[in-house]
This record gives C-alpha cells, sequence and structure tokens, in this order.
C-alpha cells in the first residue's frame, strides 16, 4: 500500500483531515483513498484512522467527524477522540445486542426450546427409547397446538386443546399421561432457564386427565402354565426359555432379552439383571429348573447373549412364536376385556402373585420384581387376602383353646344367629 499522506482542507481553509491512496485498488475512477484525522488532544498530537473510501468514507464526513471531536473537547463532554467514540458505539451495540437476545429468549416457542435447549440435555440421561417416544409426544400432539407462540404465553387453553385433540382422535387415558408428562418435564426445564414463572398448567385445577386403569388381572394357572409351555416348545426351544425366565425369575420381556452370559451365575443360582427399567440393577435368585434349563443351554462368552434374535442382535419386540403360542393354548379364547388378556407380561405378573400367595411380604416382592417403589408392587396385595384370613381364624382358634384349658370348644352363638 502506498504510504504517501496528503492533507486535505475544508471550506474554511481548516485542516485535520489527511488521506493517503492504495497502490492498486480502485474506488470508481480513482483510486480508493484511506482517511485519518489529525488534532491536538491534551498536549499531544493525535493521529487517528478513520477508514476506506470504499468503505463508504468522504473528505466531508470525516471533516465532520472531526468537528464534533473538538465541540466535545471544548464542552468537555463526550467522547473526545475517535477510540472513545467507537468505545461508545461498541457499547450501545452491545446493549443492543442483548436487549435483541433477551427479547428473542422472551419469544422462544415450546419446539424451540425443546430441540435446542431440552433434548440435548435428556439425551445423555435418558434411554433412547425415552428420547424418542418424547419427541414423538412432540412431533404428533404438542407442536401443531403450540406452533410458534412464546412459551410465555402458552396456559391453559393450549394443554386443554391437545387433550381434547387426544380425545377426538381416541388416544388411551394412559397415552395421554405420557404426553402431559413430557408437556410438563419441559415446562419445569423451561421455568429453571426463566423463559416461564409458576406452575404448569397441567396443574390447574379446572384441568383433568382421564382415570387409568389399565392393571392387568390376568395370572397363570398351573394347567394354562403347562398347555402354554407345551405350545411354546412346539414352536421353538428359545421362546420356550425366554418364557421360563419371565415366569420362574419374574423378568420383563425387555430384560429377558438382553439378558446375557455373563449375568447367568450358575454357581451361586443368581440372575444378575442389568439395565433395568427403573434403572437399578438386581440380583433375582434361579429356581431349580431355571438352573436345570440353563445348563442345558450351550453358554456362550460373557457378553454374549443368552437368546440372540436370528440376526444376532436383541429383540426388539416378543417374538411373534410366543404370541402364536399363546393362541395355540386357547388362553384368549372368548376373553374380550383387556385387562383379562394373556401377554408376555402375564407371566411375571403370575410370577408375582405366586410369591405373595406363598406368603412373601411385600417389600421382598418389590425386591424381586425390581419395582421403583412400593406402590406398583400393592397391587398384588389383595391376593394375599386368603392367607390373611386363615392368619385371623388360627388366631381366633388358638383363643378358644386357651379359654377352654386346651379343650376346643365351638363358639356360643347368640339368640337369631
Amino acid at each position: 500500500m502506498g504510504t504517501s499522506w496528503k492533507a486535505l482542507k475544508n471550506a474554511d481553509g481548516k485542516g485535520g483531515v489527511r488521506y493517503r491512496e492504495h497502490p492498486t485498488r480502485k474506488h470508481g475512477a480513482m483510486r480508493d483513498r484511506y482517511f485519518s484525522l489529525v488534532y491536538w488532544w491534551q498536549g499531544k498530537t493525535v493521529t487517528e484512522g478513520v477508514g476506506w473510501a470504499s468503505d463508504g468514507w468522504t473528505p466531508g464526513g470525516c471533516f465532520d467527524l472531526l468537528a464534533d471531536l473538538k465541540r466535545n473537547q471544548k464542552k468537555g463532554g463526550g467522547p473526545c477522540t475517535l477510540a472513545e467514540m467507537r468505545e461508545d458505539s461498541e457499547a450501545e451495540k452491545a446493549v443492543k445486542r442483548k436487549a435483541r437476545e433477551a427479547e428473542a429468549r422472551r419469544n422462544v416457542s415450546f419446539r424451540a426450546f425443546f430441540d435446542d435447549v431440552f433434548m440435548p440435555d435428556a439425551e445423555t440421561r435418558w434411554k433412547p427409547e425415552t428420547a424418542r417416544k418424547a419427541r414423538e409426544h412432540v412431533a404428533t400432539w404438542i407442536d401443531h397446538v403450540t406452533g410458534t407462540t412464546p412459551f410465555r404465553e402458552l396456559g391453559l387453553p393450549h394443554v386443554q386443546r391437545i387433550r381434547a385433540d387426544m380425545a377426538k382422535a381416541g388416544r388411551s387415558a394412559r397415552t395421554q399421561q405420557y404426553v402431559f408428562r413430557t408437556f410438563s418435564m419441559v415446562w419445569n426445564a423451561a421455568r429453571d432457564h426463566g423463559l416461564v414463572s409458576g406452575p404448569c398448567p397441567t396443574k390447574s385445577g379446572s384441568f383433568r386427565l382421564p382415570k387409568v386403569d389399565n392393571e392387568r388381572q390376568r395370572y397363570l394357572t398351573a394347567e394354562e402354565e403347562n398347555r402354554l409351555f407345551e405350545a411354546c416348545m412346539a414352536r421353538g426351544r428359545q421362546v420356550h426359555d425366554m418364557a421360563m425366565v419371565a415366569l420362574d425369575a419374574g423378568l420383563r420381556f425387555s430384560e429377558v432379552a438382553a439378558l446375557a452370559w455373563g449375568c447367568v451365575d450358575l454357581e451361586n443360582g443368581v440372575l444378575h439383571v442389568l439395565h433395568t427399567k427403573s434403572g437399578k440393577d438386581r440380583d433375582v435368585p434361579m429356581t431349580a429348573r431355571l438352573v436345570e434349563m440353563f445348563t442345558a443351554l450351550k453358554a456362550g462368552k460373557p457378553s454374549d447373549l443368552v437368546f440372540p434374535s436370528r440376526l444376532g442382535t436383541v429383540h426388539g419386540q416378543v417374538p411373534g412364536a410366543f404370541k402364536q403360542a399363546i393362541k395355540d393354548a386357547g388362553l384368549n379364547e372368548g376373553v374380550a376385556d383387556p385387562k383379562m388378556r394373556a401377554s408376555f407380561h402375564t407371566l411375571r405378573h403370575t410370577y408375582a402373585s405366586r410369591l405373595v400367595q406363598a406368603g412373601v411380604d411385600l417389600y421382598r416382592v418389590q425386591r424381586l420384581m425390581g419395582h421403583s417403589t412400593p406402590v406398583m408392587t400393592a397391587r398384588y396385595s389383595k391376593l394375599a387376602d386368603d392367607d390373611l384370613r386363615q392368619a385371623v381364624q388360627a388366631m381366633e382358634r388358638d383363643a378358644v383353646a386357651r379359654k377352654s384349658n386346651g379343650k376346643v370348644l365351638p363358639l356360643k352363638r347368640g339368640r337369631g344367629a
């Protein structure tokens, strides 16, 4: 670039502005010029660059800028140098930028916060299937209602519309609960980020979801068990053995499917159940026939699956062979109530029911089942009614025996009894 500076004067003949030309670059018909200011301030000469003509600077603009600086120097207020003026300008820009960012945050939508903030954090903690369902809830039911509405403007009318849409589409009470659980989690996270205040609109006293009552009541009898296992064996050894693990150890299907040989402790007769629904590993003692079954199978490496799919991967869903075995065994013939229809999960329910009926306390049943809270286990308490009745009858007999000095006498009944 050229280094020869030339001075300029304004209409009054005053200087203070100079320029140098670019050696090659053109601006219009002339070479591009770079302008600078030269002035006296605080006992010394100050030289400050302004900018290129190609950036919009002109001699007149430079003289106006110099006049503003000298006016501030004389009055003792405002920026007195170009550097100070630029600092003020940058500070003003920063303030405006922060204001724009704050406004953008105030206007962020449910979907934008969900995609940009909530899910990136949730996916570091959630299982892939949990994350997939949350995205499905938002994409299918929430986003078309909330749209671009700022998060802070969402309220009771929006959740009521989501609920109405789901009810109109015939979605179950359980599905509605799952969707609004996702909505509430995102809302609470947005509140933590300062985007909203107050409780989630789903907590409103006038917002009600239908009660969920889909608790299965089906348990297998010994005769039904035999029929099912015979039908399973006819369909294949693997589906038979998977069913036996569910029935004799109470494992969920996902836990049976993910079971690896390293978790089968034949020496101690224990199954180590990992990656459970509750997130807590548990140990389940094996029955004698489970030990016999696993011993008969050809064990693989610790990391090998006990029950791999045909592709050598974890079964993603209950094999069709098991569903067909239920049909072959006639377990659902004439059964219309969904709560009473047999499924793979019926095996786990049967395991729990047999524990309770055998007199095992609910705390130990909870541990064996891997329930995160006693609430899930409490459903089986009614199965112990007969045992409790027998306990009371035993106490009654003992009381009568003691009153008769060891002689058992019948209880006297009142008149008219």
